[in-house]
This record gives C-alpha cells, sequence and structure tokens, in this order.
C-alpha cells in the first residue's frame, strides 16, 4: 500500500499528531511505501493562513519550521529505512505551494539545496495569490478576482497548474482538481448534467493540455482520497477528469490519503479501491520507491497485488 501525500502537526497548523506518530500509523497499517510532504515555506507575509496568523507565524518563522521538518524527516527515513524488520519505506519529500512563479522557482531552489529530497508534490491553493481551500469565503474571494466568474477562476487555476508543471515537473500531481472544492453546489461545474468538456471546451483544452504535459515528463496523478472524508462521492480527480487522465495520460494514477492525522491514514482506501475496479477500471496503479542507490524511481502494483494485502484491508471489515 502506498500514500504519497501526508502532513503532521507538528510541521503544518491544520493537521494533528507528530511526525513520529504519523509514520508509526503507516507502519502498523502495513504501508508500502508513505511519502512524508509538509508543506514548503511561502515567500510573503501577505500568504499566511488566518490558523498561522493566530500562532504568530511569519514568513521566517515557516523558514524555520521547514527546516526543521526536513533535519527530523531525513532522521526518521535513516532510520527506518535502515531496519529490515520494517516493511514500510519512507520518502521525504514536501508539497509545493502553487501560488504564483516565484514560489515555484523557489521549489526548485529547495530541492536542489537539500539532496536528502526524494520527491515533491505539486499542488496549487492559491489563485491570484487567494486561497482557494481553506473556505467559502475565500474561495469566493478568489472568483471575485477573476472578473466574479467561476469560468474565468476555473482557467486561470489551469494555467497556473501549468506553469508549475514548466517549471517544476513535480514527481506527483496533487488533487488535480482542488479548485472544485468550494465551488457551489448546482452552479456551473457541479451544476446537474454540466460536462466541463461539453460546456466549456476551452477549459477542458486546459485541462488535457496538462494531463499530456504530465505523462510527458514521466509525473504521477495522486487519486487522492481526502475528497471522500470532504463529502465527494470520488478522490480527487472527479470522474470526468480521470476518465480523460486515463484517455490522453496513459492511467498514471497513484494513490494518496492526503493525511493530516493519524486516524486518516489510509483512511477510505476501500472506496479508493472500488472507484479504480469499478469507475476507471484500471489493471495497475503506479507509486515511488526507492532504488539501492537511494534514487527516486516509478514502479507499478497491478490491482490484485494490491487488493492481495490482507493486513491492510482488514482495517475495513
Amino acid at each position: 500500500m502506498h500514500s504519497h501525500h501526508s502532513h503532521s502537526g507538528q510541521y503544518v497548523a491544520h493537521a494533528t499528531n507528530t511526525l513520529d506518530e504519523m509514520i508509526q500509523a503507516a507502519i502498523a497499517r502495513d504501508f508500502d511505501i508513505f511519502c512524508l510532504t509538509e508543506h514548503m515555506p511561502r515567500l510573503y507575509d501577505e500568504n499566511i493562513y488566518p490558523e498561522e496568523i493566530e500562532l504568530n507565524y511569519d514568513v521566517s518563522r515557516l523558514n524555520e519550521i521547514f527546516q526543521n521538518y526536513y533535519n527530523h524527516s531525513v532522521a526518521l527515513q535513516q532510520k527506518i529505512n535502515s531496519d529490515d524488520t520494517i516493511k514500510t519505506k519512507i520518502l521525504v519529500g514536501f508539497e509545493i505551494e502553487g501560488i504564483d512563479e516565484n514560489h515555484f522557482n523557489l521549489s526548485n531552489e529547495i530541492f536542489t539545496k537539500n539532496e536528502k529530497f526524494n520527491m515533491t508534490v505539486g499542488s496549487i491553493h492559491f489563485v491570484n495569490k487567494i486561497p482557494i481551500d481553506f473556505n467559502q469565503e475565500y474561495w469566493d474571494l478568489a472568483k471575485k478576482s477573476c472578473n466574479n466568474s467561476t469560468y474565468e477562476l476555473f482557467k486561470s487555476y489551469f494555467n497556473l497548474q501549468y506553469q508549475l508543471l514548466q517549471i517544476c515537473k513535480p514527481n506527483i500531481v496533487g488533487h488535480f482538481d482542488l479548485i472544485y472544492l468550494f465551488s457551489p453546489a448546482n452552479e456551473g461545474p457541479k451544476s446537474e448534467n454540466f460536462s466541463i468538456e461539453n460546456n466549456w471546451p476551452k477549459i477542458w483544452s486546459l485541462i488535457i493540455r496538462n494531463i499530456k504535459f504530465i505523462k510527458e515528463y514521466g509525473g504521477l496523478i495522486e487519486l487522492n482520497s481526502a475528497a471522500l472524508r470532504k463529502g465527494w462521492l470520488t478522490p480527487y480527480p472527479n470522474l470526468e477528469i480521470s476518465l480523460a487522465i486515463k484517455k490522453y495520460g496513459d492511467s498514471r494514477f497513484c494513490f494518496s490519503d492526503d493525511s493530516h492525522s493519524i486516524a486518516q491514514v489510509g483512511l477510505n482506501y476501500h472506496k479508493l479501491l472500488n472507484y479504480i475496479q469499478n469507475s476507471l477500471k484500471l489493471d495497475k496503479i503506479y507509486y515511488l520507491d526507492l532504488d539501492s542507490d537511494n534514487e527516486t524511481i516509478v514502479k507499478t502494483a497491478s490491482i490484485d497485488d494490491i487488493k492481495s494485502n490482507e493486513k491492510f484491508w482488514k482495517n475495513y471489515n
């Protein structure tokens, strides 16, 4: 079993449990691969979240926290990956802050400077430097910054995502369609019988462009089960986009739980498996691993192999 996206309360204000506790939960649940991916620091105090302001965080403090995370995660990785009695392998990475080009360039600098990092998750959390996944109020502000148009907001989101992909080429593309999260029900993309492909063909062309580029550079797109605990009927990405990834992106999907607590490690993976088997009809899943030289490589596992992990799946019996 694999997860390519996780957070701990030790290094992220909106999570709980320590980094050690997150890893121990993954070990106890028989994960093969568990990636540590705390958020990279930000460049501007204007992008500090309200929950971080309450903790008196600023850019300097975020940099300090991130460096502490790097040192801690590398030490834990060396300890766990060298223990032959532990099945779980730890990969150390970070989640790119999808804000603007300056942050994308900073991400590359961080990855180059800190040579023990194995991977990155490339995610868009902002449009016009306004958060789009924090709450409805901020999503609405982001929409207002795009001529108060949901169409223009989606266009800006997928264009910014393409810029991130071009500059950073992340190993994992995080919650591909996060922009849908606070899109109002029964309006635009969430209205009944709405299809991006049919109703917004120009936006659809941007999505297909992004998918093809991810395939071209060898990235993976996470099937992120966090959407299920947030009320979605599918993981990220939704079915329309997932089927496009199957068609245009060679089905380069991987598993992620985007866990923010030990209770969320592997949460809703039984629903993820059902989605893969019955909606997407995949026969394999991709994942990251480390070779004998500690270099990051891409592997595949058959769905039958995924299903055979009885120790993991007994959590859902």
